[in-house]
C-alpha cells in the first residue's frame, strides 16, 4: 500500500512538471526573439498603388514603408540604416483583408507590425535590429496621433505624394513624393530640403 502511494505521488508529481514545461515552451514559443532579413528592392520597381507610407519622422530620422519593406533613413548619414522583408512576415499587404498595420513609438525606437487578420504582431526594436513576435496589443500614445492627411500642406494632392505627412510647426512639414512612381525616385521632403531615399543605391 505504502508502495502504491509512493508510486502514485511520483507520476503526480510527474505529470505536474510535464505541464508546467509544455507551458513554459508555449510561453517562449509566442514570443520568440529574431533577426530580421534585409527588405529586397529594385530601383526601378513600381512603388504601391497607393503610395509609400509616411510612419515616422525626426529631426534625424524617417521611417516608412510599402509592400517592398519598412526602411529606416538616417538623415544624418543620408542612407537606410534599416530595412526589413515584410514578406517574410506575412506582413507586406498595404490593404485589403490581410493589411499591415504599422505603428511607431513617439521616440522612434519600437516598430509595431501587426497582420490584421492575425491574433499575433511583430515588435520591432531599431537599436537591437531583431523582431519579437507576441501576441498582438494595440500601442499607446503611438507617433500615429501626429500624422496629418498631406490635404494640408496641399490644395491639389495626388497620388505621388504619401497619405501622411508630419508637421514639425509653424509651415514647417516633411512628407515622401516620387515623380515617376519607382522607389529610386522616392524622396523625402522636409521645407525646401529633398533627401533621395534610394540614392546611395545609385
Amino acid at each position: 500500500m505504502i508502495l502504491y502511494k509512493h508510486i502514485k505521488n511520483s507520476l503526480s508529481l510527474l505529470l505536474v512538471l510535464t505541464c508546467l514545461t509544455l507551458l513554459r515552451g508555449c510561453n517562449i514559443s509566442n514570443k520568440t526573439t529574431f533577426e530580421p532579413s534585409p527588405a529586397k528592392w529594385a530601383l526601378e520597381q513600381s512603388v504601391g498603388t497607393d503610395m509609400v507610407t509616411l510612419d515616422y519622422a525626426s529631426d534625424d530620422t524617417v521611417i516608412f514603408h510599402d509592400y517592398f519593406g519598412l526602411f529606416i533613413y538616417d538623415l544624418n548619414k543620408l542612407e537606410i540604416i534599416r530595412s526589413i522583408d515584410l514578406q517574410e512576415i506575412d506582413c507586406s499587404m498595404t490593404q485589403g483583408d490581410d493589411y499591415c498595420e504599422v505603428t511607431v513609438s513617439n521616440d522612434g525606437y519600437t516598430i509595431q507590425l501587426h497582420n490584421i487578420n492575425s491574433d499575433d504582431m511583430y515588435l520591432y526594436s531599431v537599436n537591437t535590429n531583431t523582431l519579437q513576435q507576441t501576441k498582438y496589443k494595440p500601442m499607446n500614445n503611438s507617433f500615429k496621433d501626429k500624422l496629418i492627411p498631406i490635404e494640408t500642406l496641399t490644395d491639389n494632392p495626388n497620388a505621388n505624394f504619401s497619405y501622411g505627412a508630419v508637421q514639425f510647426g509653424a509651415d514647417d512639414y516633411g512628407y515622401i513624393t516620387t515623380y515617376d512612381f519607382t522607389i529610386g525616385t522616392l524622396d523625402y521632403v522636409r521645407n525646401d530640403t529633398a533627401y533621395s531615399l534610394f540614392s546611395f543605391e545609385k
